[in-house]
């Protein structure tokens, strides 16, 4: 039997779809001290999108991550250890993508303007914009924001992407850049569309200037709060340079009780809940049973496994 540990936060129905693999001893932690005790009583493969140092003992070979990012993981340490990392990549792109819309549509519809009238029992009628015709950037071409081009081109929009490497891209945005191409692609689009992951190279990447930039626009993130500055938007939109703003990620996250982003009417936010839907579990069991293979040595195949530089 293999011992594996689930992280107490876990995205919906990982729990029930790790119950139902053969060939596992699961132990679903009640908190994060349980995982690490959990851990340091044996157990090989830790489930998470957490992370503790603490969790990082002997027994540890596999972690088995239910998020798309790796940004919170100490991969020198993991490589050290020859501990393997597979994350949940492309998982939940189409959910993502939905959401991204979502809230998207709840900026330039007003409909988080009109929830707020909603409380307030206020009939407020609103002009809101249409979609069909205007320009939209996805900032972060990957899975998800290859989900997000294609709904945006079947809303009559003309889509863009920027890609860290934009060479031999075959995928559904016909006009595809690199990062140095950002600020004329920004000046160019209505609306932009953050899917990016975090990492050295993308934290930040849209900034005071960038948001001067996009203008009258909408911005929507669903990649990773430390993608924006939080301060050069909270700027932008309280002087109404900046029309909208949909966020499932803040920075820093959870978002402050006191912050001003909770307050302005053309902003719309979501708790890091894109990815979440009952369909998650069992989508990603297929992805975590494969690689179960492949940690038993019966198959030498790892899906979404991230190199850590000579982690076996």
């Amino acid at each position: 039997m293999t011992r594996v540990v689930l992280h107490p936060w876990f995205p919906p129905e990982v729990d029930t779809a790790l119950k139902a693999v053969p060939g596992i001893s699961l132990h679903v932690a009640a908190d994060q001290d349980d995982v690490a005790a959990a851990m340091q009583d044996g157990a090989e493969v830790l489930v998470t999108s957490f992370w503790r140092d603490d969790y990082l003992t002997p027994s540890l070979k596999w972690i088995a991550g239910t998020g798309a990012g790796t940004e919170q993981y100490p991969k020198d340490l993991l490589a050290e250890q020859s501990v393997v990392l597979t994350t949940a990549h492309g998982v939940h792109a189409s959910c993502v993508a939905e959401h991204a819309f979502a809230l998207l549509l709840g900026t330039v519809r007003h409909i988080g303007a009109a929830v707020r009238d909603m409380v307030q029992h206020e009939w407020t009628p609103r002009v809101g914009e249409e979609l069909a015709g205007k320009n939209m950037l996805v900032v972060g071409l990957g899975l998800i924001g290859e989900e997000v081009a294609r709904r945006a081109s079947a809303w009559d929009m003309e889509v863009r992407g920027v890609k860290r490497q934009p060479v031999g891209y075959s995928g559904p945005v016909a006009h595809v850049v690199g990062p140095d191409e950002l600020h004329p692609m920004l000046e160019w689009a209505d609306v932009v569309v953050v899917a990016a992951p975090s990492t050295p190279q993308t934290r930040g990447v849209i900034g005071a200037k960038e948001l001067e930039l996009l203008g009258s626009g909408w911005l929507v993130n669903v990649g990773r709060g430390d993608l924006v500055d939080t301060g050069a938007l909270l700027e932008a939109l309280t002087d109404g340079r900046l029309r909208g703003a949909g966020l499932d990620v803040t920075w820093p996250e959870p978002l402050p009780t006191d912050s001003p982003l909770w307050d302005l009417p053309q902003v719309v936010l979501s708790a890091h809940m894109a990815g979440n839907s009952p369909s998650f579990g069992p989508r990603w069991a297929k992805i975590f049973e494969s690689n179960l293979e492949a940690f038993r040595g019966s198959s030498s195949q790892w899906t979404n496994r991230f190199d850590l530089g000579g982690a076996k």
